[in-house]
């Protein structure tokens, strides 16, 4: 008898349930189902919408770690909470907010990305907010914000812990009020957007060292996230590298690979500290520089390839060595004219380590 699945309801404020999310056992289909007051106008066909359609598209993997994580996306798309997403670099915390956004009722609308770290703190007020005709050089003319562009949508703050103080208190006022200022005016203007943010540091311990707002980190993560690195989920590399051996070949152009079972205990073994980016950009030079269909360890890892050329060398050595040892042998034994004491004593061994060699090296 297959299991009943089990019915997450999401409440509002005035305590109606705007959203069911309906979790069936693992591996069978889980469905969100929207409130007919609460949902926007959708195409009839969109009516019942398909959350592991939209999970097996981006996030791939079986392992416990990762299938927590799909259940908790599929429990935060439905609502509409600000999320922190956390977790290492190249662990996939934007593929997470895409997939948060694609699953929620924004989904018709933008989703936007800001890359808090690529700027400095003016610039990046300038991009988010938006500025006015001359409120610095260069601002030549009135600029729209990258918030009011995801206007009924998803803006996704990464790398939200190097931020500035001062801009972290704008934010907040910003999340607050659902309003935004841009940079040099004096009027504000309201915006409808659900803020994602991410971060590869724990942002509970840059609050406890007082370099990140408080304030702000909870109204961030009234939703956390934690993505788990690709060492916590080891049993989804050998997934991981399948479908990144398939999409690098069709990109390229090659012909089809496949990993012999020494790469992927390769892959096993490694401790990917880029996590499943790094995965990628591996598999990716592969196929782009190996002529051959089954991969080696020595065709993913440049140690593997310097290793097995130190043992062709050590092996190359310790033949030549043996070939000039048995030379020296059977020139003793020409010169003691077939005596093996005298040969052992010209050879400075015993007679009994003579004995040994002559057979080793099958000399009668």
């Amino acid at each position: 008898m297959c299991p009943l699945p089990r019915a997450v309801p999401i409440r509002g404020e005035t305590g109606a349930t705007h959203f069911v999310v309906l979790m069936g056992a693992r591996g069978s289909e889980s469905v969100v189902a929207v409130s007919k007051a609460e949902a926007p106008p959708v195409h009839p066909d969109e009516e019942k919408f398909s959350v592991n359609e939209a999970t097996s598209k981006t996030i791939i993997g079986e392992s416990e770690p990762i299938q927590r994580l799909v259940e908790m996306i599929q429990l935060v798309a439905a609502s509409e909470a600000s999320v922190l997403i956390q977790g290492e670099s190249g662990t996939g915390k934007e593929l997470v907010a895409k997939t948060i956004h694609a699953l929620s009722r924004r989904r018709a609308h933008p989703f936007i990305v800001v890359e808090c770290s690529a700027l400095p703190e003016t610039l990046l007020e300038s991009e988010l907010f938006g500025h006015v005709r001359g409120s610095f050089t260069g601002a030549v003319a009135d600029r729209k914000g990258l918030y009011e562009e995801a206007e009924g949508g998803t803006i996704f703050l990464d790398e939200i812990v190097d931020t500035t103080p001062a801009f972290q208190a704008r934010l907040l006022r910003v999340l607050q009020e659902s309003e935004i200022k841009p940079v040099g005016s004096n009027q504000s203007i309201k915006v409808n957007v659900r803020v994602l943010s991410a971060g590869n540091k724990p942002l509970e311990e840059l609050v406890k060292a007082k370099t990140f707002r408080a304030d702000l980190y909870y109204r961030l993560a009234v939703l956390p996230l934690t993505v788990p690195s690709l060492r916590e989920r080891k049993e989804d590399i050998s997934i991981l590298a399948a479908h990144f051996l398939r999409c690098s070949a069709q990109k390229h152009g090659c012909a089809p690979m496949r990993l012999s079972q020494e790469a992927e205990l390769a892959l096993l073994q490694h401790q990917w500290p880029g996590n499943v980016r790094e995965l990628e950009n591996v598999i990716e030079r592969v196929v782009v520089t190996c002529r051959h269909s089954i991969l080696g360890p020595e065709d993913l890892f440049i140690e593997y390839k310097e290793r097995q050329e130190k043992n062709d060398l050590n092996r190359i050595g310790k033949v030549a060595r043996q070939e000039a040892e048995r030379s020296q042998i059977l020139q003793a034994l020409l010169d003691a004219k077939g005596d093996k004491t005298r040969a052992a004593r010209l050879l400075s061994i015993s007679r009994s380590s003579l004995y040994n060699k002559l057979r080793d090296y099958n000399i009668s």
